[in-house]
């Protein structure tokens, strides 16, 4: 029996992705978010969170995988040095957006999301582990991000830490839980 194994490539994000990567964020909210969030809720996130930040591509700090030829992308996330944790440009603004001191805060680990169809395929682990040793070359040692209720046992799994839930209001008023998890790079 032969195996037909897709190369799989990961690669920074460009502009030009971010009409895939606004379709694959929703797409993951809309399958993998069902059982832990209200269909109002995932709704509401499909609108305001699920949107891609420019900032993070213009940084070159957000990834994209691509299995196959190489053009469908089904993978995304990030790390920034900048203030912001979570959510997109359309979402209530996060107060400053000021680069971080390596020395003494954490990287911010942003927008993961993966095709539900590439679930548990190592996608999220190949864009996590990048995005970690690239804030760690950065001079950071530690992280931070926001989870989603569906994205929560992922990163227990990577030695990610829960250190507080928020529920957050988004700009239509619908509130999400949001876990705040760090780790610490030095393993990394």
């Amino acid at each position: 029996m032969t195996l037909n194994k897709e190369k799989i490539c990961i690669r920074l994000a460009s502009k030009n992705d971010l009409p895939a990567i606004q379709a694959l964020m929703k797409e993951s909210m809309q399958v993998l978010g069902e059982g832990h969030y209200s269909m109002q809720q995932i709704q509401s996130c499909c609108q305001y969170v699920c949107v891609p930040d420019l900032q993070l591509i213009e940084d070159q700090t957000f990834f994209v995988v691509t299995i196959g030829d190489e053009t469908t992308i089904v993978g995304c996330g990030g790390w920034s040095f900048r203030n912001t944790l979570y959510a997109g440009p359309s979402a209530t603004p996060q107060k400053g957006d000021e680069r971080l001191n390596p020395i003494t805060d954490p990287a911010r680990i942003r927008a993961m999301f993966v095709s539900p169809s590439q679930s548990g395929k190592g996608i999220g682990s190949k864009i996590l582990s990048a995005s970690e040793q690239a804030a760690k070359a950065y001079g950071f040692k530690k992280g931070i991000l926001g989870a989603t209720l569906s994205g929560l046992a992922f990163y227990q799994s990577k030695g990610w830490i829960a250190t507080r839930t928020e529920q957050t209001t988004l700009p239509d008023g619908v509130v999400i839980d949001v876990v705040t998890m760090e780790k610490s790079f030095r393993d990394v």
